[in-house]
């Protein structure tokens, strides 16, 4: 595993304190690995939803086109 630092504000630091204190995770460490899964996750999936209404907008453009030559 690789170490990672980022300067963060002072209400991040406490909120991600809280999380800890109220036993959502057990470390900063583990509460930044679960916020990277949830962000690439989330990528994943706009970029799918994204690819589905790409084609379909590009599926009638490419029938009304050929069906111009009809």
């Amino acid at each position: 595993m690789t170490t990672l630092s980022a300067d963060v504000t002072t209400q991040m630091v406490k909120w991600a304190n809280s999380k800890i204190k109220d036993g959502l995770y057990k470390s900063k460490s583990e509460l930044v690995r679960e916020l990277f899964r949830e962000k690439m996750v989330k990528e994943e999936a706009d970029y799918l939803l994204s690819q589905k209404v790409l084609e379909e907008v590009w599926k009638d453009e490419d029938d009304k086109y050929w069906k111009s030559f009809l």
